[in-house]
């Protein structure tokens, strides 16, 4: 949180939590706190104190030109390219300032101006960066509150760790950026903000309130890297995100929220059917695409752009894709349609191979679908839609039989879709 020199903003005493954490972080000093409510002090958000502060080296751009592309097709993702890098060879860049005028010129401070008034995490209300990012962490994030007491905002990185949150050098979309008090510019409380885009190998991060910050630079510019992320428990969802086909890029967006994408980059080329799915098993999607002309599968690892991770030809071409975790062991296969015989081919591991199942389930020139219907278990059904009838029928299994679903849903004709919308 910043402050100006000779001002305090002492937190509560931190009660033991009732669980065990897990420490990640280098031993810090503990300070005792012994008020209910933190962050007495003006904490006046990034635009504002800089400004008055009058630092050199603080540049200030206008919106990037917003681009509308006809022709995208939408992407889910569990679960940044970031933003256009900057132009400028400034240490900072403020892309806007005040809530309104941010919002007006599309970057989200999800409702904070109609909200602020409201304590968050215990932080004090009003403009301050600590109730801020409680807001953002809390409202768009999902995260659930501390059971302890943060303090002031550059004391929030070594209460975090000391209670078993992960803190670390590494900046990812929805972490919290935390300044140490004493950092250049910040002042004697320090300062907290949340990451909403980062750029290619960390080259630089967006914080809230929408400054653009590079990596690499001399600790006595302003505006300086943050001392460290903090990467609070984010509950797992599916979020959204985009595939334009004309140019084969893909934007990804880390909250169900209005804004910029928080990673965005090249998925193939022309012409490829773009591809979501848990490769690892680790929890997160990452990306990948089909080239129908060859039948050929391309899996990454990552979410960035690079070579695939996997290569492999699966099928004839010109066939329908699917994704799903057929056996159910939280890794992400693949597998295919053939709308002129109406056959699924599903297959678990990522390589060339023959099918680990093939079976017809439904007439020929369905549109296939694959999901969890039954949530009872880890693996994953597949299903048709009847575009000339707008009927769904879905079984639970991969595997040929009788559909455990017949829904009548939607007009006919439409494009079906398929997600955890409720999220239990």
């Amino acid at each position: 949180m910043r402050g100006e020199p000779g001002e305090s903003d002492a937190p509560a005493e931190m009660p033991d939590s009732p669980h065990s954490y897990r420490h990640s972080f280098p031993v810090f000093r503990t300070t005792v706190f012994r008020s209910t409510v933190i962050g007495r002090l003006p904490c006046r958000i990034a635009a504002r104190l800089a400004a008055r502060r009058r630092l050199r080296g603080l540049a200030v751009s206008g919106l990037p030109a917003v681009l509308t592309v006809g022709g995208l097709i939408p992407v889910l993702t569990d679960g940044s390219a970031p933003l256009a890098p900057p132009s400028l060879r400034a240490p900072s860049v403020i892309e806007c300032s005040g809530w309104a005028r941010c919002d007006a010129r599309g970057f989200n401070s999800y409702g904070y101006a109609a909200h602020g008034w409201r304590s968050f995490w215990r932080m004090s209300p009003g403009d301050q960066c600590t109730n801020y990012a409680a807001y953002v962490e809390s409202v768009v994030y999902r995260v659930r509150e501390p059971r302890f007491l943060l303090g002031n905002g550059g004391q929030w990185a070594s209460t975090a760790a000391a209670h078993g949150a992960l803190v670390n050098h590494t900046p990812s979309v929805g972490a919290v950026a935390e300044w140490d008090g004493g950092t250049f510019g910040i002042g004697p409380v320090g300062h907290v903000g949340v990451v909403e885009a980062v750029g290619p190998h960390a080259s630089y991060i967006v914080v809230s309130v929408w400054t653009r910050i590079r990596a690499h630079q001399a600790a006595n510019l302003w505006q300086p890297w943050p001392s460290h992320f903090i990467h609070f428990r984010v509950p797992r969802r599916t979020d959204v995100g985009y595939f334009n086909p004309r140019s084969a890029r893909f934007g990804l967006r880390y909250s169900l929220t209005a804004g910029p994408a928080g990673r965005t980059g090249h998925l193939g080329f022309h012409g490829v059917v773009p591809l979501i799915g848990d490769w690892r098993g680790g929890g997160t999607d990452d990306t990948g695409y089909y080239d129908p002309r060859y039948g050929t599968f391309y899996l990454r690892q990552s979410q960035r752009f690079g070579p695939a991770s996997h290569k492999f030809t699966f099928g004839p071409p010109h066939v329908i894709p699917l994704v799903g975790d057929w056996n159910g062991n939280g890794k992400d296969g693949v597998g295919y349609y053939n709308p002129r015989t109406g056959i699924f081919n599903v297959r678990n591991a990522l390589r060339h191979g023959r099918p680990a199942g093939s079976f017809r389930f439904g007439p020929p020139h369905m549109i296939p679908v694959a999901g969890n219907w039954s949530g009872a278990g880890r693996h994953d059904g597949v299903g048709y839609y009847n575009p000339w009838a707008g009927t769904f029928h879905l079984r639970n299994r991969a595997s040929k039989g009788r559909a455990s679903e017949v829904i009548r849903f939607m007009p006919r004709h439409m494009i079906p879709l398929a997600g955890d919308w409720f999220g239990v």
